[in-house]
């Protein structure tokens, strides 16, 4: 299929992931449809006659039914902090997108899914979105990313403690192992299997981890990047919930995230060959977003 008979359609193309996933597909001569809440944000973030926006969002399901068809692919990623409804959400998206035509499926995922059963809500929930996808009758292929923890949190979770009191707080020890992936690397491999052959990827599963630091190495990232010194301090996993919880996010993702189930807690082998190039550092990370961190 050449790319004059493409055309691409994006549930979450706003965020993080989304804006690195349309500015790295916007060079290309593929179509693109963009279904958003807001067409004034998308306007803002981007500015191309190859950019359709449909105003909507994923619970507006005849809407987008409409607004599928002739579509050849589908970038799908359902922001659900609650993990109450993204199983149930994806699968109704995606059946209603192969039925229309689409012939690939691109989730965001996550890494939790890699987990043993039930160990993880998060995980949980993911899995049956997978699964649930993958047992829809004469479907196209299903493309799924699992990338680990994002860096980009860190400008949710840390911004104050940095800025305020030259502070990250966190339950891991010191010394243990963390692993990371910017949301700038999962945008960029997104878009490239969105614009490689779809037998190429077939139904396949990509972890993503893109560096491993400890958070004393973390912190001293940090204190070279914002040239003052940046401290590491460990807390309960009470304190840390209430952090969590006061952010908005329900008991269920709050006490998720204090199980941190970091899984194969090292740079994801082939991540390189996927992206075309070495993987974004964390040190790289914040030297690019320094700035909200002064």
């Amino acid at each position: 299929m050449t790319n004059d008979q493409e055309r691409i359609f994006i549930i979450g193309g706003t965020g993080n992931i989304g804006t690195s996933l349309v500015k790295t597909l916007l060079p290309s001569d593929v179509p693109l449809t963009l279904f958003a809440r807001s067409p004034d944000k998308v306007q803002q973030l981007f500015s191309s006659d190859k950019l359709t926006v449909v105003k909507g969002d994923y619970s507006e399901i005849e809407t987008f039914k409409k607004s599928i068809v002739g579509h050849t692919r589908l970038f799908l990623l359902i922001n659900d902090s609650s993990f109450s409804k993204l199983d149930r959400i994806s699968v109704v998206i995606a059946d209603a997108a192969y039925e229309a035509g689409v012939k690939q499926i691109v989730c965001i995922s996550g890494l939790r899914v890699s987990a043993p059963w039930r160990i993880s809500r998060m995980g949980e929930t993911g899995r049956k979105a997978e699964e649930g996808v993958l047992a829809i009758p004469n479907r196209g292929r299903f493309v799924a990313l699992r990338p680990g923890q994002f860096m980009s949190n860190q400008a949710m979770f840390d911004l104050h403690g940095i800025k305020s009191l030259n502070t990250i707080l966190g339950t891991p020890d010191p010394d243990e192992p963390r692993g990371w992936i910017s949301t700038n690397d999962i945008g960029v491999l997104a878009a490239r299997i969105l614009l490689d052959s779809i037998e190429k990827h077939g139904d396949a599963v990509y972890e993503m981890t893109g560096d491993v630091v400890t958070n004393k190495e973390r912190a001293a990232i940090i204190s070279h990047t914002l040239g003052r010194e940046i401290t590491y301090q460990q807390i309960t996993d009470e304190q840390s919930y209430q952090f969590i919880t006061q952010a908005g996010f329900p008991h269920a993702t709050a006490y998720d995230l204090l199980q941190q189930p970091d899984i194969n807690p090292k740079v994801t082998p082939g991540l390189s060959v996927l992206l075309g190039r070495a993987p974004e550092t964390l040190g790289q990370w914040f030297e690019t977003n320094k700035a909200a961190f002064q």
